[in-house]
């Protein structure tokens, strides 16, 4: 499968559509006065530190990922640029709903990031594979900057995507890039360094440069065997997919995932132990709330403190404590009880904290059978009601309605966000508002 039949033309090809600076062309949607394709536009860490994302005119400032903000403030704003905060209900809806969109144009549908989406098409729904992925494209595109490559492999579909996204090539790919035959393939490869092809990473790049190998094409036309004994088996399935054979597996998000991170800096140093207590409940709810929508359930904590490492002259400490549950678990009511005496377990008066945060381990998903000891039968684990109906009722009436009264309601521990965009998309009080003259 993956390639066309001369005799009988049917074809089963993979496409990926992905979102140019995806948190960047999700606030810009709702601020059409700002033009994603001329104005430097940036996205804000969630605690306003730093950039984590950014259109192609601010990259052409020489901004880079991760740059501080007050660094290139005043870049950005002799440049006539704007930067916002960080919205992650609001990023999270627009995934959500780019995904959904795509499932419906696509099948065999695999959610590979908040921006990327892998999917099949085949002759039946699309005799003209270029014509239906324009039609992709139009329907999820409005101003997100979408990118949709369709090939025979994975690999080359993201190859495609790429080339699709690219400026130089912009005006004739328009946003769609079909590579459907060796010929196109070739030309693309030939264009691209190894480093730019999905699978290779940078030390593998330079390693492959040593050899006199830094075009795609000198890539697809490696010995597959030679590159397996001397790179292993990721950059030979890699060279396989190249060749039009299909070698990579797709896994969606919730398979393979070996643990769950929530944690943030703090808007304020916190010394008081109450704060700190509200600050890990919102992330462990946070973070259940993750786990529950992959149907995943952990049974081992991981709870860190850490105070400020930029202020030297302060007193400086950083502790975790890890903490094994007798079950595996999903449900927010117990895991901040664990997470609260851990952390007080850990906590030290006289130190002025930024950062708290939870790490969940050891998960399994909802059809894993469990075994406790001996004992105990094996079994399949279940949420409970009062965390099914709180999710359904904060599902209905905004997130955190129904929350631990740990969590607190003033919350000062909270990351800036006065530069945040509104949740457009999820709180009706913050929809957006047109004036008609």
């Amino acid at each position: 499968m993956g390639r066309c039949d001369q005799r009988s033309q049917y074809f089963l090809m993979w496409v990926l559509c992905d979102i140019n600076a995806a948190y960047v062309s999700f606030i810009q949607l709702f601020n059409p006065q700002y033009d994603i394709n001329s104005t430097p536009l940036g996205v804000l860490s969630s605690n306003q530190g730093n950039v984590i994302a950014r259109n192609q005119p601010m990259k052409a400032l020489g901004i880079k990922m991760g740059e501080p903000h007050f660094r290139i403030k005043e870049l950005i704003q002799s440049s006539n640029g704007h930067v916002w905060g960080s919205n992650f209900t609001l990023f999270g809806d627009m995934s959500n709903r780019f995904h959904t969109e795509l499932e419906e144009l696509m099948f065999d549908c695999h959610r590979y990031s908040i921006d990327e989406s892998f999917g099949r098409i085949d002759s039946t729904m699309a005799p003209n594979p270029k014509s239906y992925a324009l039609h992709i494209k139009n329907t999820l595109a409005k101003n997100l900057g979408i990118g949709v490559g369709v090939a025979h492999t994975k690999t080359l579909a993201k190859l495609a995507s790429h080339a699709a996204k690219l400026n130089e090539w912009k005006a004739k790919t328009n946003g769609v890039a079909v590579l459907d035959t060796p010929l196109k393939v070739d030309w693309v490869l030939q264009r691209v360094k190894t480093r730019d092809v999905w699978g290779v990473g940078s030390k593998t790049a330079e390693k492959l440069s040593s050899l006199g190998i830094t075009s795609g094409l000198e890539l697809k036309n490696l010995n597959v065997v030679e590159a397996k004994r001397k790179f292993g088996v990721v950059l030979s399935r890699t060279i396989q997919e190249l060749n039009g054979v299909n070698a990579v597996e797709l896994k969606d998000l919730k398979e393979g995932r070996d643990s769950i991170c929530v944690s943030k800096s703090m808007g304020k140093l916190v010394s008081d132990l109450n704060e700190l207590k509200s600050a890990l409940s919102s992330h462990v709810s946070t973070g259940s709330m993750k786990l529950r929508r992959f149907e995943l359930f952990t049974n081992s904590m991981t709870i860190f403190v850490s105070t400020d490492v930029f202020r030297s002259s302060q007193p400086q400490l950083s502790k975790s404590i890890q903490v094994n549950l007798p079950f595996h678990c999903t449900d927010c009511d117990v895991l901040i009880k664990y997470a609260m005496f851990s952390l007080s377990q850990i906590y030290q008066e006289g130190y002025l904290f930024k950062k708290v945060g939870v790490i969940f381990n050891q998960l399994l998903s909802k059809n894993d059978h469990q075994q406790l000891n001996l004992f105990n039968d094996s079994g399949i684990s279940n949420v409970n009601k009062k965390t099914t109906v709180s999710d359904e009722i904060n599902s209905k009436f905004g997130n955190n309605v129904i929350r631990f009264g740990v969590q607190g309601f003033k919350q000062e521990w909270k990351p800036k966000d006065g530069l945040a965009p509104k949740s457009y998309t999820t709180n009706l009080k913050e929809l957006p508002v047109a004036l008609a003259k």
